[in-house]
């Protein structure tokens, strides 16, 4: 169990920067993107929302990233050496790599990082097989498992609450008090929540010499503009305009009349992704009604997904209900529960539900807000009461990952489904999504993580995927995607799950 990235450091840099076209070379601008909302943080360890990967991604880096098919590749290491017992890991440290505050990465860095995120870190489930982490001179880390773990470099390298490699005297500070100080092409310039952060080209960053082009959050991140704002608009026709007007080149979200009516348009480019996400839909089982699980069922047995999506995403979803995706090889749809307003009665009496009025936590986001609306109509024929509250995403991630305050919640479920299924059980075990745990999820999570054999690890999802449907332990309604415009004068933009500003030049 061997992997090693052999580097030829002057010959692969040197074709890195020759792959990309004469045109590219055209240095200097700002790009402007225009953003739903503002992230909830920029300390990459506290945050899982998409938001805050567009831009964390930018400024740091990790261990390992996932490719563009979301394989795991080395990143700041080298590559890395497995025991035969399949319990130790030998990383090799990338050389002359810099801080945005100008010291060399070493050792100490990565070893200060992975142990804060296994205490601070929004997804720390992702590194509960390590054992002890520790330098091994200047340039290698060695990370002792408690036990095998097949999944060890997927987890690693998952972007969903990045393993960030920043300062060892960030690391040492508490969750959401590190400064944004990467490794990253790009480093922090400044961040104003309610309007923008900006980020400026990171004047001595290497791009990785293992890579020629592009390659997920991987590969050779070659920058050629100045500067990138990400600015925070949460109204659709807002961003449009800003778009349209010249004052952004990117559109991070569209919607589906925008997209249709700027197509033929030769000053914009029209990207559809899909899927994107799922549409989850929470309970918080802390609190009656949620906790129970004939009240989870009525409310499953009341709604109809593909109305639901067919509001929220006009034009650009697909009613699939696995937990992966299409294409993944663990993908099984079992399909939604069918609409039965008997039924859900029936249970809904079983329940203990009095009636009293729930509190559906939801961001600002357009799509989110029609999820809660239209589920609010429907959950109102079968006699269950529902109070929206929409804040900005920020005010409602922190409510919605304690155990008050809320009943229901709803947002996209985008990364994990992309990275497979232990990141999909993750967010669930020690109850964190759903607020109390369940010994089953806990259990799945160990055994998926510590079995080799491929087979042996999809029975262990479908068992999953089966707990998370008969018992509604949450709702996946459907798929859905994302339109993104760019103008005709951004070049070279290749669509991911970032809008990853490396490789990109404006004309």
């Amino acid at each position: 169990m061997t992997q090693h990235f052999r580097l030829t450091a002057v010959v692969a840099g040197l074709a890195a920067f020759a792959a990309w076209p004469a045109a590219a070379q055209k240095a200097g601008g700002d790009i402007v993107i225009t953003m739903v909302q503002a992230p909830p943080s920029l300390d990459a360890h506290v945050s899982s929302a998409q938001v805050a990967r567009n831009v964390n991604l930018h400024i740091f880096e990790t261990l390992y990233a996932r490719d563009e098919t979301a394989k795991p590749v080395p990143d700041l290491a080298t590559g890395v050496e497995v025991s035969a017992d399949g319990l130790t890991y030998v990383f090799t440290l990338r050389q002359g790599v810099k801080f945005h505050n100008g010291k060399a990465l070493t050792s100490e860095d990565v070893v200060a990082s992975l142990e804060r995120f296994r205490k601070v870190g929004a997804s720390a489930t992702l590194l509960a097989a390590v054992d002890t982490i520790a330098a091994d001179g200047p340039g290698k880390v060695v990370v002792k498992l408690k036990s095998v773990q097949s999944t060890f470099l997927g987890n690693l390298s998952s972007p969903r609450s990045p393993i960030a490699i920043m300062p060892a005297e960030e690391a040492a500070k508490p969750g959401g008090q590190a400064r944004p100080i990467g490794t990253g092409p790009f480093k922090f310039v400044d961040y104003k929540p309610d309007s923008h952060v900006k980020l400026e080209k990171f004047a001595d960053y290497v791009p990785n010499p293992a890579y020629k082009e592009r390659d997920g959050f991987a590969g050779a991140k070659i920058v050629h503009v100045n500067s990138v704002t990400f600015r925070f608009v949460p109204e659709a026709g807002a961003r449009t305009a800003a778009l349209e007007s010249g004052e952004s080149h990117f559109n991070e979200t569209a919607d589906g009349p925008t997209a249709k009516r700027l197509a033929g348009n030769a000053a914009f480019q029209i990207v559809k992704v899909l899927p994107f996400a799922l549409q989850v839909v929470k309970f918080n089982h802390a609190q009656a009604p949620g906790a129970n699980a004939d009240f989870r069922r009525a409310v499953a047995l009341a709604l109809d997904p593909d109305e639901i999506m067919a509001i929220a995403y006009p034009d650009i979803y697909k009613l699939d209900h696995a937990w992966v995706y299409p294409g993944s090889p663990f993908h099984r749809d079992r399909g939604a529960w069918k609409r039965d307003a008997t039924a859900a009665k029936a249970a809904l009496a079983k329940s203990g539900y009095k009636g009293e009025k729930l509190t559906f936590i939801v961001d600002s986001f357009r799509p989110n807000v029609d999820v809660a609306t239209v589920m609010q109509q429907q959950l109102q024929a079968i006699g269950v009461a529902i109070d929206i509250k929409v804040a900005d995403w920020p005010t409602v991630s922190k409510i919605g990952f304690t155990d008050e305050g809320w009943n229901f919640w709803t947002h996209g479920f985008g990364i994990e489904p992309f990275e497979g299924p232990a990141s999909v059980i993750s967010p669930w075990v020690k109850g964190t999504s759903q607020r109390k745990a369940d010994p089953r999820i806990d259990a799945m999570f160990d055994r998926i993580n510590s079995e080799m054999k491929p087979e042996e690890q999809q029975k262990i999802f479908d068992s999953f995927q089966d707990l998370m449907r008969d018992e509604a332990v949450a709702l996946n309604l459907g798929d859905y995607g994302l339109f993104q415009i760019a103008s005709a004068k951004l070049k070279n933009f290749k669509p991911y799950r970032i809008p990853r500003m490396w490789g990109v030049w404006l004309e």
